[in-house]
């Protein structure tokens, strides 16, 4: 609980600077998609635990047109698609910063109603197999890139690829342990999704596309 509290009060104390009046800062998002398991591939098929069990909310906050952060949270549920007894679910939260690096490489006609942003953080997860009742708690680093496309002025369309590592796991896609000592590895796995984004704000446009 105190990683949860303490990532909200950074995320508090970040948006507590200034905004330009000028544009929207706030949007909210949804997503749903596919995960796809990298490492370890011990004691695991890894093709058998992808699937589509992605699931995202956030709210992000623009501190300029260029930069910006958000804070996330995620459940990735890998199931053996030979066997539900087999799996891990894991619940994330993190903090991330975002840079709009289409205003860099597509020209105005383009990003005003096409963007690219890219994205990179810290957080915490949490991993419980489906058959325990134990769980174990890790950090993870995640880093991604975002395409998307302005509906309206309050609604926008994304595509998101965002990869995950886990600094330590002890147990493998399959929910076992990885090795009888209890011995951790660095994990990692891939999300790949899609989703709506809602801008807020008494503002005519949002940061995104200002």
């Amino acid at each position: 609980m105190k990683i949860y509290v303490l990532i909200l009060l950074l995320f508090s104390a970040i948006i507590s600077f200034g905004q330009d009046d000028k544009f929207n800062a706030f949007s909210l998002e949804i997503g749903y998609g596919i995960h796809a398991p990298l490492a370890p591939g011990d004691l695991t098929d890894r093709s058998n635990y992808l699937g589509f069990s992605h699931f995202k909310i956030g709210g992000r906050y623009q501190i300029t047109q260029k930069i910006g952060v958000k804070l996330s949270y995620a459940n990735d549920r890998f199931t053996d698609k030979e066997n539900d007894n087999l799996g891990i679910t894991y619940n994330r939260v993190g903090l991330e910063g975002i840079y709009n690096i289409g205003r860099h490489i597509l020209p105005y006609y383009i990003y005003e109603n096409v963007g690219l942003l890219a994205h990179a953080g810290i957080g915490y997860s949490r991993a419980k197999p489906v058959d325990k009742r134990s769980s174990e708690q890790t950090g993870n680093f995640t880093i991604g890139l975002r395409p998307q496309v302005k509906i309206t002025e309050r609604i926008a369309l994304y595509g998101d690829g965002t990869y995950v590592m886990n600094f330590k796991q002890h147990y493998s896609y399959s929910g076992i342990l990885l090795t009888p000592d209890y011995q951790d590895k660095t994990g990692s796995f891939a999300t790949f999704s899609i989703g709506v984004m809602v801008y807020l704000g008494d503002m005519r446009r949002h940061a995104d596309w200002f």
